[in-house]
Formats: C-alpha cells, sequence, structure tokens
C-alpha cells in the first residue's frame, strides 16, 4: 500500500530530538517542499532528477521540533490541483500522522475534505516559504492534514516564526499568533458567531442546502449564526485566475533548462530552440494551460491584471470588515465534484471556487470532514478565521467540528 501513496520513504539513520513538542509524530512531506538529500522534483518533469541542497526552514524546525520525516506524497504538478494527490490516502491508511501539503487554490483543504480528514491553509506570511517549490507566490502557503486538530496545531506552531530569507512574513503578525498559541484553552467556553456569504447564499446551488442544515445545527447548538457581506466575492474566482496565471507564467521563467532542469534530447540546431523545445516538454497540459492564459495577462491584457489586482484588494477590505462582527466565515469547501484530470483551467477552478477566497485574502482556513459511515465521508465544512487568529480558528473549529460531526 505504501509504495502506491509514497514516491520516496527516507531511510536515513540521523538522530531524531526526543523530547521536542514533535517528537512521536510522523510527517510526510510533498517533493515541492525541499528536504536536504530528498528527491525535490514538484512532480513536474521541469524538475526531474533535482534533489535539494538544504532543508526548507519549515522542515528545519520539525527536525528541531522532534519530528519523524517519513517521505514523499504524490501531488498536483507544482502544486497545481489534485491530479495524482496521495496526501489524504496517507492520512486516511494511517500511513502518516501529518501531511504537509502545498495549497495555492485550496488543495490542503479539498484533499483533505475527500479523504475524511482536517485539511489547514496558515495565514499567509505565517509560517516561512523559504524552500517551497511552487507557481503563485502571493497565495500559496503550506497547508497541514492530519486526522487531529492538536497535531495540526502542534505543526503550524513548529513551523511557525520570522524568517530573513522569506519577505512576505509580518512579524507583528507572527508575534500575535504564537502568543495566541500559548493560550489554547482561551476559546474554550467563549461566544462564538459565525458569519455566512450573502453574495454566495443569493446563488443557490445544489451544496446551499446541505450547507443550510448545517447552520442550522450550530445553531441548536448555541452558536450565533449572521449574515455578511463580501463585495465582489462572486469575482474571487477570476481575481484568483487572473492574479494566479500571471504570477505562474513570471515564476516558471526560471526553468529555463540552461541552469537547471530538464532539458530535451532531442536534435536542436540552437539554444533558442533547445528553450523552446525543453519548455514544452517541460509541464503537463493543465500547467501549460496555465501559463499561456499568464503570459497573454501579462503581454496582451495588463489592464485586466491591474483590475484583478484592485478587486482583490477590495475583497480583503470586505473580509477585515466582516471579522468586525463575527468570529469565523463558514462556507462548503466545494461545490463540484473534482475532475480526475483536469485539462483546462476553467475545468480546474471549477473544482477550487469556494476554497479561493482564503487564498486571495491570506486568511487561515479549515476543511472539517462530515459524518463517516462505513467508507462514505459526508460533505466537509470549510471555516475562514480572521488573519493571523490561527490558534482561534483551530480552537474554533475544534468546537464545530464536535457539534458537526457528533465527537467523531
Amino acid at each position: 500500500m505504501e509504495s502506491k501513496i509514497f514516491t520516496y520513504i527516507n531511510t536515513s539513520t540521523l538522530p531524531k530530538v526526543d523530547d521536542g513538542p514533535m517528537a512521536g509524530i510522523c510527517v510526510a512531506v510533498e517533493p515541492s517542499i525541499s528536504v536536504e538529500n530528498w528527491p525535490t522534483d514538484a512532480q513536474s518533469p521541469a524538475l526531474e532528477n533535482y534533489v535539494a541542497l538544504e532543508d526548507a526552514t519549515l522542515i528545519s524546525r520539525l527536525r528541531n521540533a522532534g519530528a519523524d520525516l517519513k517521505g514523499r506524497t504524490a501531488m498536483g504538478e507544482l502544486g497545481l490541483g489534485l491530479d495524482r494527490d496521495t496526501g489524504g490516502e496517507a492520512i486516511k491508511t494511517g500511513s502518516s500522522d501529518v501531511v504537509l501539503k502545498t495549497d495555492t487554490t485550496g488543495e490542503a483543504r479539498l484533499s483533505a475534505a475527500t479523504s475524511g480528514c482536517f485539511g489547514f491553509k496558515p495565514s499567509y506570511g505565517l509560517i516561512s516559504r523559504s524552500g517551497l517549490i511552487g507557481l503563485v507566490p502571493s497565495m500559496e502557503s503550506c497547508g497541514i492534514l492530519s486526522n487531529s486538530l492538536g497535531e495540526i496545531s502542534k505543526t503550524a506552531q513548529a513551523m511557525a516564526g520570522l524568517d530573513e530569507r522569506d519577505p512576505s512574513m509580518d512579524e507583528s503578525g507572527i508575534e500575535q499568533t504564537l502568543s495566541r498559541f500559548s493560550q489554547p484553552k482561551a476559546l474554550a467556553d467563549s461566544p462564538m458567531t459565525v458569519g455566512v456569504i450573502r453574495e454566495w447564499m443569493s446563488g443557490m446551488g445544489p451544496e446551499h442546502k446541505a450547507f443550510e442544515q448545517t447552520m442550522e445545527k450550530l445553531s441548536a447548538a448555541g452558536i450565533k449564526i449572521e449574515t455578511v457581506s463580501i463585495r465582489d466575492f462572486c469575482l474571487a474566482r477570476t481575481v484568483h485566475n487572473v492574479i494566479g496565471t500571471v504570477e505562474a507564467s513570471s515564476s516558471a521563467g526560471r526553468f529555463d533548462s540552461v541552469r537547471y532542469g530538464h532539458r530535451t534530447s532531442g536534435s536542436v540546431k540552437n539554444w533558442n530552440e533547445m528553450y523552446i523545445q525543453s519548455r514544452g516538454e517541460s509541464f503537463g497540459p493543465l500547467v501549460k494551460a496555465y501559463l499561456f492564459q499568464g503570459g497573454y495577462f501579462q503581454y496582451q491584457n495588463y489592464n485586466a491584471f491591474l483590475d484583478a489586482c484592485r478587486i482583490r484588494a477590495r475583497l480583503m477590505e470586505s473580509v477585515e470588515k466582516a471579522f468586525e462582527t463575527v468570529d469565523l466565515i463558514a462556507l462548503p469547501v466545494s461545490g463540484k465534484p473534482l475532475p480526475e484530470k483536469p485539462n483546462t483551467v476553467s475545468g480546474f477552478y471549477d473544482a477550487f471556487s469556494l476554497t479561493l477566497l482564503a487564498n486571495l485574502t491570506g486568511n487561515p482556513s479549515i476543511s472539517i470532514p462530515g459524518h463517516v459511515n462505513g467508507d462514505a465521508v459526508g460533505p466537509a465544512l470549510q471555516l475562514i478565521g480572521k488573519r493571523f487568529d490561527d490558534p482561534g480558528l483551530l480552537a474554533f473549529a475544534a468546537r464545530v467540528s464536535d457539534i458537526y460531526t457528533g465527537g467523531r
């Protein structure tokens, strides 16, 4: 079974820290996160045979905390989507306690939802991205999958902290978060208000009925439910699409087949032919389509990118304002089933349309599994928390999970 889940198994006999907070916790890592001397191809031909020269900052911190690094799980190419993903399966089968997974559009949450575990995306700027290979620098972060919210909290706390090698980090936000992690019981019995997004509820879809029943269940348990307005919520998909593809097109320029990465073995006449042919062989259909769209917005319709950035700023303001009256925002994890191999950008975004908001705004978000009946997993619930209140989100998520799943 493990041979189908893991693309690499750690055979190192290096001594571990036996008394750290992560001691005894087995962690699997996607090949988009650098681990010294491990194959790190991010599941892309562009990085075939690449071996990491050093640990990512978050890996160094996990080692120091005593984590047992087990190996690599399979993933979508360069962290985009869930094609070939085995991270959720590693948790489902008990092959690993924790899986670290790049979350660019909601991958950690949707993978967890389909596997019946918890999937957490931390606040952007809380955990260092140094050593993480991805496509969309302003939206991606290291997500965490586990059956235990306690293990997610320990893992996030161990990885969090300022890193001079990552300019996207927020020092004041990190300090605020770490101080909250030291007060795990502060929110145990405090009143809770959950917000539902008016703009989403107005476009009634098949997922609404189950979601409304969930909100009724939370309300019956004493949780206050309020409606909040997120201006331009209906444009979140388009905004992520435009900004994400432009950033990806720019980021992928480093895979030039000259300094490192795949280089074609075919016959070429000059460097230009080598570059074009190598690039054509370096990416799968979905990533290619993503990069082509980004090139269009970069060079043919740059005003669309500028407009998307303005709308993103408005979305961030709307979310911040909503949190003046609520503690959490709730959404389903997905409105549509995930295609097995989405080769079009439109098909890809269909599956992730409800998880994009947190990636755009940088807020923490978590997927809570539904009831389990045999092998069937009920619809998952997504909670979004205040930026840099990751401990608060996890504490509230524990309460909501007990109500939603009946203490599963």
